[in-house]
């Protein structure tokens, strides 16, 4: 083992010094290669062969159709279809549906599992959102409350986080003059949708470094 080890060391020394500095993502790459990925734990990971609800709510809207609350709902459930083995997903228009017949206007997350039948419930809480800093920068901000429901359980709370103020992109404001409004907004979704959805997964940290650049497409 420790032979292994050394070679790959020594391997990993004799790419590092053959790269141009300014090959940023080739040496991410490398760097990732050698060593297998760094993976982070999920935080939850009782997902798996479950039926799982996934409703998102914001102080500025309701469970419109459009809004941002629904299309971070919906892109949470793509990830974690793509990631969570035998995993089963209630349909956004199922849970929509089902709210509009009951006619609430205030969200109760544990009856909404019980009225789709859900053996989880992924509840997202946007107290704020926004994407402009200025009138000529874009700067995603949105502070979220990830909280799951075991509906197996009588609806126990058994999970939740507070994130404040995520902000996307991290290195700083983005000129609106590069990137359309819709644009932007749909790449920081994107990106907020996979930070909520990593709670629930094991996922390579490395990806965190380039997050900014893998969702920006001018």
């Amino acid at each position: 083992m420790e032979v292994t080890m050394t070679k790959r060391f020594a391997t990993l020394v004799l790419i590092l010094l053959s790269l141009p500095l300014t090959s940023g993502c080739s040496l991410l790459t490398t760097i990732r290669w050698m060593g297998g990925g760094d993976l982070a734990p999920a935080e939850y990971d009782d997902l798996e062969e479950k039926r799982v609800a996934i409703v998102c709510v914001s102080d500025r809207s309701s469970y419109g159709s459009g809004s941002e609350s629904l299309l971070l709902a919906r892109e949470v459930s793509s990830i974690l279809r793509n990631n969570i083995e035998d995993i089963e997903l209630v349909r956004a228009d199922e849970i929509a549906d089902w709210i509009d017949r009951e006619g609430w206007d205030e969200i109760d997350y544990r009856e909404i599992g019980r009225g789709v039948e859900a053996d989880r419930v992924i509840a997202v809480d946007l107290a704020s959102f926004s994407i402009h800093e200025g009138s000529s920068l874009y700067k995603g901000r949105a502070d979220i409350t990830v909280t799951v429901y075991d509906m197996s359980d009588g609806g126990h709370e058994v999970f939740r986080k507070f994130v404040p103020e995520f902000s996307f992109p991290a290195t700083g404001p983005y000129p609106v003059g590069d990137l359309s409004e819709v644009q932007f907004r749909r790449a920081f979704l994107k990106t907020l949708s996979q930070h909520v959805a990593r709670h629930f997964y094991a996922y390579d940290m490395a990806d965190d470094f380039s997050r900014d650049s893998a969702f920006i497409r001018p």
